[in-house]
């Protein structure tokens, strides 16, 4: 009887897997489970957030759009206006926001992608008794990332010619019910809910659903449905 073989994925550098996760995520990520190398791809999805957030800030129109966003948190957070004080404050910042805020993205970035393999890990080895290293668990946390730095790239060519700056990014939900009170708590939901994080998850489920050989898509309901959660939580907060 002949034996069936299953043939191992080409090992590919870090852009036609960055490609890859985009276009063919399930296959992409039999080959990283294969061999994970998660820092390659962190550093390039970190680098493309960091230039996208900075970028803009560098010219006068993307620093008063960023300013005027700050503001409109800050009121919107405190319900009080923004004293000429406060306001030349923020504006002296903004002038050194753009040097500032790569730093930052390459110090939190990595940490918030770390955290996240670490829970995956936790609640696939130690409770479901799953058994992949944490290696390839931060693989699969840091390709999946390549689809949200595609939304911060495009977000900020967005946000740059329209002149104004969201926190919550241009693609979010709360845009298709502009006839609502802004601070009604459908509104802060539906503005909490991107298409690029649902990408993102779906993704991630898809990277863990191949490593631990589980349905991608109980796993995909699961998180989806803590980012629901999430979701709540804020537009309760954001709705007071």
């Amino acid at each position: 009887m002949t034996e069936l073989t299953v043939p191992v994925p080409q090992d590919e550098g870090v852009l036609a897997r960055a490609i890859g996760i985009l276009t063919s995520p399930k296959r992409t990520f039999q080959g990283i489970v294969q061999n994970p190398r998660p820092a390659a791809i962190l550093f390039l999805a970190t680098a493309v957030i960091a230039l996208a957030t900075s970028l803009p800030q560098l010219t006068e129109r993307g620093r008063q759009a960023a300013l005027d966003m700050q503001v409109q948190q800050v009121e919107k957070f405190t319900g009080q206006p923004v004293s000429d004080e406060q306001y030349a404050r923020m504006q002296t910042g903004m002038k050194y926001s753009a040097y500032f805020s790569p730093i930052a993205i390459f110090v939190f970035t990595p940490v918030v992608a770390l955290v996240f393999a670490g829970i995956y890990y936790l609640i696939f080895n130690a409770i479901l008794g799953g058994t992949a290293t944490y290696k390839q668990v931060t693989g699969i946390v840091t390709h999946s990332m390549v689809i949200s730095a595609v939304g911060y790239a495009l977000g900020a060519i967005v946000m740059y010619f329209r002149g104004t700056v969201s926190a919550m990014g241009p693609f979010n939900l709360g845009a298709l019910v502009p006839m609502l009170d802004e601070k009604s708590f459908l509104v802060q939901f539906l503005s909490f809910i991107d298409p690029f994080r649902v990408w993102s998850i779906i993704v991630t489920s898809i990277g863990l659903g191949v490593l631990y050989k589980r349905k991608s898509g109980n796993i995909a309901i699961t998180l989806l449905i803590i980012y629901a959660i999430f979701a709540c939580g804020y537009a309760a907060f954001a709705s007071r």
